[in-house]
Parts: C-alpha cells; structure tokens; sequence
C-alpha cells in the first residue's frame, strides 16, 4: 500500500523539552543531589510526542560519519559478557578495544576516552520502584550530551600541558553505545538526523549539576520536520558511533534517546548496553 510504514519502523513516543518562557530567564537545570531548603531539583518539564522511527538498516551501506554524523562501526571485543561487571577489565581491555578501534576507524591520532556507563533495564523501568537501581538505566528523553564549550573545557582539563596545541586541530566529543546481548529489541536507541534540526531553535543548553561538578548537555524541543532512525535487532558487535560536538563550528551534533519499541516481542530480554564518551584528536600529540 502506498505509504504504508514499513513493519520495522516503530511508532512510539518519545520526550522532549517543553517550550517554556521560564527558559528565557533561567536555565534549565536538573540537581543529581538531595538540595537544603527545599530548593527545586530541576526545573525540566517535559513533553511527549509521537514519532515514527525509521530501520536503518536496510540502508546501512548509505550511512556517513561525515555526512549524518552517526554510523555502525564493527566492533569485535575480547570482553565476555561477565566482564562487563569487572571494573578493571573495563578499563583495561575494553576502553583500550574502543580506543584504538575509533582511532582508526575515524583516521584520529588520538582518542581520550573520559566516561563510560554500563545500563541495564530493571523489569519495572520506566515504571519507579522507589529504590535505588543497581544499574543505569536507558534515557527515555531526547539530548545531546554536550556542548561545544563543556566539551572544550574538557579537552583542557585532560591536556593541561598541550591545550592550546590540539586545540589548533579539530577536535571532536564522540559516543560509541553498544548492546552487551543482541539482537536488541528492547528499548533500542535511536539518532535524530542532525540534518533535520536547527541548533538555534532545537537544542536548549541545561546543566547537570552534581556535588562536585557540572556538566553541560543540551536537550531537544519537539518538531515535526525531526527525522529519527534506529537499527532493528542491533548486536553486540554493531557499535553505533554519533558525534556530540565538534571544533568545527558548522558540523551538527546528534539528539538520540531510548525509545519503547512496540514491535518488541513482551518476552523480549531487558535491555543492556554500555556507553562509552570520548574525545577525539586529529592533531596536536608528537608521535602520533
């Protein structure tokens, strides 16, 4: 029939940043702490909208980090399943895997990797149990994890001798996410198109504010003009790579959120995945 949405594209909702005219005077700002005085944690109010989203993988071969600013990268580790729970193995093998991997898939010659975060969707969520999770869990609104100027305050907080040096070069905020079973069908991650936003309209900067530190990210108000893909049954050997930030002023970042699928199966195994934030350098390091 024409038209029809393929049976692969999930219709869902998704959570965006409601426009507020509290926004023009005061930043958003979620508190990851209990404040005195009854202060307000967060002062984010959220929206709903229903959106298709499309499979991408039937046009996997189409894809660009350059062009969409998100792409599967083949992604073989020596990590078992059980170690993703081994927190020395994570850092010692696993950051080292990705590491060098987005070096060369990229053509960096250099990859800081400064975070990383291993989810695992409790059977309740995005119901509360009113307790503490053991994990993570998935993110069910849209966001893009940095700006470019937290994601430059990080370049120098982690170069503090050579700044300025890689600093001449790009310089760019990367995320590599991957599930730690597949085929995922449980609340998978989808990308919005950067072509399809206007960061001047789009994306709002808010601060994630914890006892000793703040970061920086920016969240998605809603449009229809929005285009979001995802990739259907995604493994652990497909790493989705999507661009935060960029030095170079005219490349767009990517909005991406968990999602529920309703083309999952009830049954289907919670989701579990690891995501890993770092900065990549194509300049500035002698030797490389």
């Amino acid at each position: 029939m024409p038209g029809a949405v393929p049976e692969t594209d999930p219709q869902t909702s998704i959570y965006f940043l409601k426009r507020n005219d509290l926004y023009h005077d005061e930043k958003p700002y979620s508190l990851r702490f209990t404040p005195p005085n009854d202060f307000p944690r967060s002062n984010i109010v959220l929206e709903k909208h229903d959106v298709t989203i499309r499979d991408i993988r039937p046009r996997l071969k189409d894809l660009s980090f350059e062009k969409n600013g998100f792409t599967i990268m083949s992604l073989e580790s020596k990590m078992s399943y059980d170690d993703y729970d081994d927190e020395e193995k994570l850092i010692n093998v696993y950051l080292r895997e990705v590491a060098d991997s987005l070096c060369a898939f990229l053509g960096a010659v250099h990859v800081q990797i400064f975070e990383h975060t291993v989810r695992k969707r409790h059977d309740e969520f995005p119901i509360s149990t009113g307790k503490p999770y053991r994990y993570n869990q998935p993110t069910s609104m849209a966001h893009v994890d940095t700006t470019p100027e937290w994601a430059r305050d990080m370049v120098q907080k982690l170069n503090r001798d050579n700044a300025d040096e890689v600093l001449k070069d790009r310089v760019q905020c990367v995320n590599v996410w991957k599930p730690l079973k597949g085929p995922v069908k449980d609340w998978p991650l989808a990308m919005c198109d950067p072509r399809s936003i206007k960061p001047e309209t789009d994306l709002e900067p808010c601060d994630l504010v914890y006892p000793d530190y703040v970061v920086e990210n920016r969240q998605l108000y809603y449009s229809p003009r929005h285009e979001w893909v995802y990739l259907s049954g995604q493994q652990p050997s497909e790493a989705w790579v999507f661009l935060q930030s960029d030095t170079t002023a005219d490349v767009k970042s990517v909005p991406h959120t968990a999602f529920p699928n309703p083309l999952a199966d009830k049954d289907a195994a919670p989701r579990e995945s690891i995501e890993v934030r770092a900065l990549v350098y194509y300049g500035g390091f002698d030797g490389e």
